[in-house]
């Protein structure tokens, strides 16, 4: 549960440093609309003013600073995200992916091992996606936050679920490393999608979230 409150607060900072963000580039737009307006009328009402705020030099100088303010605002949001993306506080479940010429395996918290191919043209069901279908699905938690370790043995491979909005590279003496969260419980379907030998296009992905 401490790591689900975690992410909750790393989500709910997010949304306030983007109102922040929002908030303090709205005000200053305003704030220098209006001052704008004033000095525009007090100019043409001939009343005296010693600042030149409507030539062309204010203008630019106006709109650099408020997207230089923009900028730094996305910068410190960015900054942030960066900073939670690396820390070490939050307590994941651990998975490892192998890539091999042409299967899948899975090792989940460092006991089990999952050996995942494609089933065989008679072993299909109704309602079965063809060549999406493993003989052994990998199934994990809901609302759980996952790191996955992804390589290979053999070639260079990708670890691909579109839905999930992932494609990872597995190359062989090469450890990449992302998180993996589900809200829903759902079955998801991937494909590799690196180039990786004759039956590259038969090594299907499925996750079976509870």
């Amino acid at each position: 549960m401490s790591f689900i409150l975690t992410f909750w607060m790393i989500f709910l900072m997010d949304s306030i440093i983007v109102l922040i963000s929002f908030s303090i580039f709205l005000s200053v737009w305003i704030c220098a609309l209006i001052i704008a307006t004033v000095l525009t009328v007090t100019k043409i009402n001939n009343i005296y003013c010693t600042w030149d705020f409507i030539s062309s030099k204010f203008i630019d100088t106006y709109w650099f600073v408020l997207g230089m303010m923009f900028i730094l605002c996305l910068l410190l949001r960015l900054c942030l995200l960066l900073y939670f993306s690396c820390i070490n506080f939050v307590s994941f479940d651990l998975c490892k992916v192998i890539g091999f010429q042409w299967y899948w395996v899975y090792f989940l918290f460092g006991e089990t091992t999952i050996f995942s191919n494609l089933i065989l043209e008679s072993d299909y069901l109704i309602g079965d996606l063809r060549i999406l279908q493993c003989n052994h699905v990998l199934t994990l938690l809901s609302l759980v936050i996952y790191k996955l370790w992804v390589s290979a043995v053999d070639v260079i491979h990708s670890f691909t679920i579109s839905s999930l909005g992932i494609k990872v590279d597995c190359i062989p003496g090469r450890c990449n490393e992302i998180i993996l969260f589900a809200t829903n419980n759902a079955t998801l379907y991937g494909q590799c999608s690196e180039l990786c030998g004759v039956l590259h296009g038969f090594m299907p992905i499925v996750i079976n979230f509870i």
